[in-house]
C-alpha cells in the first residue's frame, strides 16, 4: 500500500475515534461556544469591537484544549495500555500514528473554530472576508504548538499525572496568555511570564489579523512561537524514541 494511503487510514481512523468519545468531543466543542456566547456577546451588550476582540482570543482558546488532550492523556493513555507499542511493530511508517493523532486533533479544532465563527457572525461581528480567514485559519494553525506539548506530557507521564499537568498547562495557557483577561488588568509579573506562552503570542497575531490591533511586533511573535515548535518538536523526538526502544 502506498505511504500517502497508509497515513490517510490512520488519520481516518483516529478522526473517528475522537468523534466516537463524547466525554471527549462535547467538552472540546462546547466549552469555546459557551465561554464565547456568555463572555464575547452577552457580556459585550451589543458592542460589536468587544464580541470582535474577543472573537480573536477565543479561536486560540478553541484549539488548546483538544491539542493539549488529545496529544496529552490520551496519548498517555494508549502508551500505558501497550498500544503504541502495537503502532510500533505494526507495518506502520514511524510518524504515522502521529500523524492520525494531529488530523484527529486538527478536525477538532477545525469544528470548533467553525462552530466559533458562525456565532461570531451571527452576534454582529464584521469582518472583510481575508480577516474571517486568517482569524479562524490562524485559530487552526494554533493547535500544532499546543500538540507538540501536549505530545510530551503523553511520552513522559501516566494517564493520571498527563490528565494533571494538561489541566494545568490548559489553565496557564488561558490565564497568562491573555485569553481571558485583559494583561493590562493584571500584575505586572504575570505579563512577564505571558513572553514564554504560545497562547500570548498566538493571540497577539490573532488580534492583529482581525484587526483590532496594528501589526507590530510580528517578528517577534513569530520567532518565539517557532522556537517554542521547534524545543517540542526536539522533546517529543527524544521521548519518541525511547518509547521505541
Amino acid at each position: 500500500m502506498h505511504t500517502l494511503a497508509v497515513y490517510a487510514r490512520e488519520a481516518r481512523a483516529q478522526i473517528v475515534s475522537t468523534w466516537r468519545t463524547p466525554q471527549f468531543l462535547i467538552p472540546s466543542l462546547a466549552l469555546p461556544l459557551l465561554f464565547y456566547g456568555v463572555i464575547g456577546l452577552g457580556l459585550s451588550k451589543g458592542r460589536e469591537e468587544i464580541a470582535h476582540a474577543m472573537l480573536a482570543n477565543y479561536v486560540i482558546f478553541a484549539a488548546i484544549a483538544p491539542a493539549m488532550f488529545g496529544f496529552g492523556a490520551a496519548v498517555a493513555a494508549e502508551r500505558e495500555a501497550k498500544l503504541i507499542e502495537l503502532k510500533q511493530i505494526a507495518p506502520l511508517p514511524a510518524g504515522g500514528y502521529l500523524a492520525g493523532r494531529l488530523a484527529a486533533a486538527l478536525a477538532l479544532v477545525a469544528t470548533a473554530i467553525g462552530l466559533l465563527g458562525v456565532l461570531a457572525w451571527f452576534g454582529g461581528v464584521v469582518m472583510v472576508p481575508w480577516r474571517w480567514a486568517a482569524t479562524l485559519g490562524l485559530g487552526l494553525a494554533s493547535a500544532v504548538p499546543f500538540a507538540l506539548i501536549g505530545l510530551n506530557i503523553g511520552l513522559r507521564l501516566g494517564s493520571q499525572g498527563a490528565t494533571a499537568v494538561a489541566n494545568l498547562l490548559f489553565l496557564s495557557f488561558c490565564l497568562f496568555g491573555g485569553l481571558w483577561m485583559p494583561l493590562d488588568l493584571m500584575p505586572g509579573w504575570i505579563a512577564k511570564v505571558a513572553e514564554v506562552t504560545p497562547s500570548y503570542h498566538l493571540g497577539r497575531l490573532s488580534m492583529m489579523l482581525s484587526g483590532m490591533t496594528p501589526m507590530a511586533d510580528v517578528q517577534r511573535h513569530v520567532t518565539v512561537l517557532a522556537l517554542i515548535s521547534l524545543a517540542a518538536v526536539a522533546g517529543a523526538w527524544a521521548a519518541w524514541r525511547r518509547q521505541a526502544a
